[in-house]
């Protein structure tokens, strides 16, 4: 009886940890998706790396929206930047300004955004442009922030308890998982374990704005997914 609800419990816990990881990482993606549509304008410019959203907030705070910019070169640069952030029915705002940024340093700015420019039922979408100066062309990047009203909670709470519990629930569920048969001992000994490494993978690439890892990892976890669910309850 117990060795049956260990069996059970083990790959409950597991799968548990990794559907909550896939599905933080498809909010990352998701959020990307709709941030590119959204202000997609057929015109193709140089991409800008240093923008930051975060993926979740609540309905009730307020989110730091963060723009890095680097002066790699020898010279003061000055960065003259259009941020538009979205609205109800399109009724986007837009912060025109410049920052001058010290030869070999960065500066960032910080935007807040809220409930107020939420726009497509739950999103938050931003898009920062760089203008063109004698040292470089323009610029340009998207992101998105969804919002979710989950009990009160706010968007790094969701998002650290989501990521907590993911790997909490996979290693517990590789701790308990029995070994039942030769086809069990194979799927924990390659599938299961590589399954855990990829929803690490693809919540670090989701992070870092690398949204094309990202969705091939997710690929490959739903794959193993389906392999892995199909051996481990025997």
């Amino acid at each position: 009886m117990n060795r049956r609800f260990f069996f059970i419990l083990s790959r409950a816990l597991f799968f548990l940890g990794v559907v909550i990881g896939l599905l933080l990482s498809v909010i990352a993606i998701w959020n990307n998706f709709e941030s590119t549509s959204y202000y997609f304008t057929g015109v193709k410019h140089d991409p800008f790396q240093g923008l930051r959203c975060p993926i979740i907030i609540g309905p009730f705070e307020g989110g730091i929206v963060t723009a890095v910019f680097n002066n790699s070169t020898n010279e003061e640069d000055n960065f003259y930047y259009r941020a538009e952030i979205s609205g109800r029915s399109f009724s986007t705002r837009k912060i025109e300004e410049h920052i001058a940024v010290p030869p070999g340093q960065a500066k960032n700015i910080r935007i807040t955004v809220d409930a107020h420019d939420i726009d497509l039922l739950f999103f938050i979408l931003i898009k920062i442009t760089i203008l063109p100066n004698s040292v470089r062309s323009t610029q340009e990047t998207t992101c998105g922030i969804m919002v979710i009203n989950l009990l009160g909670l706010t968007g790094s709470q969701i998002s650290t308890s989501a990521i907590f519990l993911s790997f909490a629930a996979m290693a517990a569920g590789l701790g308990l998982w029995p070994q039942t048969s030769d086809k069990a001992e194979r799927t924990q000994r390659y599938i299961v374990p590589t399954l855990g490494f990829a929803v690490l993978f693809t919540l670090l690439a989701a992070s870092m704005s690398w949204y094309a890892v990202a969705i091939v990892l997710a690929i490959v976890i739903i794959l193993l997914l389906l392999i892995s669910m199909r051996f481990a309850w025997v």
